[in-house]
């Protein structure tokens, strides 16, 4: 799966904070393009869900992407700090 440096940025800050809210990742300095987040729903990689307390939606990885990314659960991911190995 092909994705472009604005996808895998989003991808990122969803894994590392979710669920995330679309307000919290342009805190986290993600001003990523409402067509760059529909396009990581559509793959499968992102689900946007409904399920929080105040009913805001947030961001969340789905198992697709577990799968894509190889892990066997989200405790699996690196540290943000950690170096790609």
């Amino acid at each position: 799966m092909r994705l472009d440096a604005e996808a895998l940025d989003v991808l990122a800050l969803v894994a590392w904070n979710q669920p995330v809210p679309r307000d919290r990742l342009v805190e986290l300095g993600c001003d990523a393009r409402p067509a760059t987040l529909r396009q990581l729903v559509r793959r499968g990689l992102v689900e946007l869900r409904h399920d929080t307390k105040d009913g805001e939606p947030v961001y969340r990885t789905t198992p697709k992407f577990l799968e894509v990314f190889k892990l066997d659960s989200i405790a699996d991911l690196p540290e943000p700090t950690e170096p790609p190995g």
